[in-house]
C-alpha cells in the first residue's frame, strides 16, 4: 500500500519536535552512502543532505567534456511501507517527477516541454542487472533554449535513486544520460533502511490496521439484523 501523504504527515509529526534539525537516527548519507568521486566522464561537485529525511541527498555531477550539462542524483527513502512491486512504485516516482517538472512550468521557472516518452530502461554490468524507468522530452528554458532531458528512477534496498540530466542543445551534440547513469549508478550503494524510517514505516502500518479493524466493525454493526 502507498499513502504519500500519510508518510509526510507521519514524518512532519516525528520531526516537528527537532524544529530544523536531521533527526539523529535518520540515515547518515554522508557517512553510509558510497558514491564515485569521478569516473571516466563525469565528477562529482556538490553534495547536500536535507533536514527532511524524506527529501535524503542531491548529487551534483559535472560532464568533463560539456561542462554546461546538468546532472543530478537524488537518493531518498520510498514513500511506503512496502515495495516489493518495485515496477509499480517506479511508475508512480515517475509520475511524480512529471509533476514536479510542470509545477516548475507554471511556476516560471521554464518554459514550456514537449511531450514525455516513458521506457523501461536496464543494464547489465558483470553479472548484475539494473533495471528502472527513463523518460524524455525537450524542455525549453525562458530564453528559449532548449533542453534534450531524462529522468530515471531505480530502487534499491529502501530507497529511489533518481538521475535527472539536462543537455543544452546550444553546446553539446543531441543525447541523453544514459551514459552518466551507466557509469554512475553501479558505484553507488545506498545505506540500509534507517531506525527513522523503520519507525515512521510501523507507525503507517499501525494506522491502517486500526482503520481496518475499524471498517470491519462498522460493517459488522451495519449487518447486524435489526430487531426492533
Amino acid at each position: 500500500m502507498k499513502s504519500k501523504a500519510l508518510i509526510i504527515i507521519l514524518s512532519s509529526i516525528l520531526i516537528a519536535s527537532c524544529g530544523s534539525m536531521r533527526p539523529q537516527n535518520a540515515s547518515n548519507y554522508q557517512q553510509d552512502l558510497i558514491t564515485p568521486e569521478e569516473t571516466d566522464n563525469f565528477v562529482l561537485t556538490e553534495s547536500s543532505t536535507f533536514d527532511e529525511p524524506m527529501l535524503g541527498i542531491a548529487l551534483k555531477y559535472d560532464n568533463k567534456q560539456y561542462p554546461t550539462d546538468i546532472i543530478n542524483v537524488y537518493v531518498y527513502p520510498i514513500d511506503s511501507i512496502t515495495w516489493e512491486n518495485t515496477d509499480e512504485i517506479i511508475s508512480i516516482e515517475m509520475g511524480d517527477i512529471i509533476d514536479e517538472v510542470d509545477f516548475a512550468i507554471e511556476q516560471g521557472h521554464y518554459k514550456s516541454r514537449s511531450p514525455e516518452t516513458i521506457e523501461n530502461f536496464s543494464f547489465k554490468i558483470g553479472e548484475k542487472l539494473y533495471s528502472g524507468k527513463k523518460s524524455s522530452f525537450t524542455l525549453t528554458n525562458r530564453n528559449d533554449a532548449e533542453y534534450f532531458s531524462n529522468s530515471y528512477v531505480f530502487v534499491d534496498k529502501d530507497k529511489y535513486i533518481k538521475f535527472r540530466t539536462s543537455f543544452d542543445s546550444r553546446a553539446t551534440v543531441e543525447w541523453n544520460g544514459d551514459s552518466a547513469v551507466k557509469e554512475i549508478l553501479p558505484e553507488i550503494v545506498v545505506p540500509d533502511e534507517s531506525a527513522y524510517m523503520k519507525n515512521l514505516r510501523a507507525e503507517h502500518q499501525k494506522e491502517i490496521t486500526k482503520n481496518l479493524i475499524k471498517s470491519l466493525f462498522q460493517a459488522s454493526q451495519e449487518s447486524q439484523p435489526n430487531t426492533e
